[in-house]
């Protein structure tokens, strides 16, 4: 009879442990997901950021201002073929 009770408890404690580890693992995976999906946004945040400064950087008018201002001599030298 003490066997018996002893197997049963012996076998609840075994069925709690590996509960006990499941939810662990769980818990563990979650954490992770939460993470990479923080890591995604950032990047998502980073990437928006780097083309809106790319879009300002070749706006038409920033292009302009790297153009030499005396357009005219420049469109009446003939250009040497290369």
């Amino acid at each position: 009879m003490f066997f018996r009770f002893g197997a049963a408890v012996a076998l609840i404690v075994a069925i709690s442990l590996l509960g006990i580890a499941l939810e662990k693992r769980s818990l563990s995976l979650k954490r992770a997901i939460s993470l990479q999906t923080y890591r995604a946004a950032q990047l998502d945040e980073r990437r928006v950021q780097l083309r809106l400064r790319c879009e300002q950087l070749g706006a038409p008018s920033r292009l302009l201002e790297t153009l030499p201002s005396d357009n005219s001599q420049a469109a009446r030298e003939p250009r040497s073929p290369r």
